[in-house]
C-alpha cells in the first residue's frame, strides 16, 4: 500500500484517490501534544477518509534508551501520549524514531542504549497491546542495534520501520543490505531523498537517491509493505507516486 505523510490539518484532497494510507505527522511536531488537539481529531474523523492510518510518535529530545530515571519518566509520558493520539485517530501503527547515536562509538553507550530501550519498550508494549508500535532508523550506520532491541523486546505488537532517506544519508552500507535484515520485522517504509549528507526529505526526483541507481534496485524488495512518502515539499507528490508504482511493477 502507498501513503503520504500529512499534518492532520493539511491533507491534500486531490492526492487521496492515489493512496491507501494517511500518515499523520503531528505528534512529531514539538509541543503539539501539549496543545488542545481534540478539535483536530474530531475534524479528521468527520471526514471519514476510508484510508488506513499510520501515525508518527514524538521524537525531538526524547530518548527511550536514556539511563536517567527522571528523563525516562518524561519520555514514557510523551510516548504514551503519542500512542493515545494514534489510537484516537484510528491508527493501525505508530512509528517512533530511534534516537540512537552511533557516532559516540563507545561500547558502554551502545550496550546501555540497547538494554534501556528493551526495558522501556517492553513496558510500553505490555500496556498497549492493540496497536502496532514500530521503531525506525534515523542516524544508524547499520540496523544492528535496532535488531538487538526488537529481538530483546520480543513482543507480537512491536516491530521496526525502515526510513530510506535516513539510511541513504547516514548508513554505511547499501539500502538493500540495511533493509534485508530488518524486513521480517518491518511493516512500513518511509521514502524520501537527499543529497547523501543531511536529512532533507526531498522528493525522489531531487537529491541523489534516484540518480544513484540504488532506488531502482531496492524498491522491488518493498512489495507487500506500506510505503509512505515523507516529503517536506509535496508539490510533486503525484509524480512521485507514479514513479513508485512504475518501479514496483518492474
Amino acid at each position: 500500500m502507498i501513503g503520504v505523510g500529512f499534518s492532520i490539518n493539511d491533507i491534500i484532497d486531490d492526492v487521496l484517490s492515489e493512496i491507501d494510507i494517511i500518515n499523520i505527522e503531528n505528534p512529531l511536531y514539538p509541543n503539539y501534544l501539549n496543545s488542545d488537539y481534540n478539535a483536530d481529531v474530531e475534524s479528521f474523523l468527520k471526514e471519514n477518509y476510508g484510508k488506513a492510518i499510520i501515525t508518527d510518535g514524538s521524537y525531538i529530545d526524547l530518548n527511550p534508551g536514556t539511563p536517567e530515571k527522571d528523563i525516562k519518566k518524561i519520555v514514557m509520558s510523551k510516548v504514551q501520549q503519542s500512542i493515545d493520539f494514534a489510537t484516537s485517530v484510528g491508527s493501525d501503527e505508530v512509528i517512533f524514531l530511534s534516537t540512537f547515536l552511533p557516532m559516540i562509538g563507545i561500547d558502554f553507550y551502545d550496550n546501555g542504549h540497547i538494554d534501556n530501550s528493551i526495558s522501556f519498550w517492553k513496558e510500553i508494549t505490555e500496556s498497549n497491546k492493540n496497536i502496532t508500535i514500530s521503531l525506525c532508523n534515523i542516524f544508524e550506520y547499520n540496523p544492528n542495534v535496532l535488531l538487538e532491541i526488537v529481538k530483546g523486546v520480543n513482543h507480537s505488537n512491536f516491530g521496526l520501520a525502515f526510513d530510506v532517506g535516513h539510511a541513504f544519508a547516514y548508513g554505511k552500507i547499501t539500502l538493500k543490505e540495511f533493509y534485508e535484515s530488518m524486513e521480517p520485522y518491518c511493516k512500513s517504509v518511509y521514502l524520501h531523498s537527499n543529497r547523501k549528507n543531511a536529512d532533507e526529505h526531498l522528493d525522489i526526483f531531487e537529491g541523489e537517491l534516484l540518480r544513484s541507481g540504488q532506488l531502482k534496485k531496492f524498491i522491488p524488495l518493498l512489495r507487500g509493505k506500506n510505503i509512505i512518502f515523507k516529503l517536506f515539499d509535496k508539490t510533486r507528490v503525484r509524480e512521485n507516486i507514479d514513479i513508485l508504482k512504475h518501479l514496483l511493477s518492474l
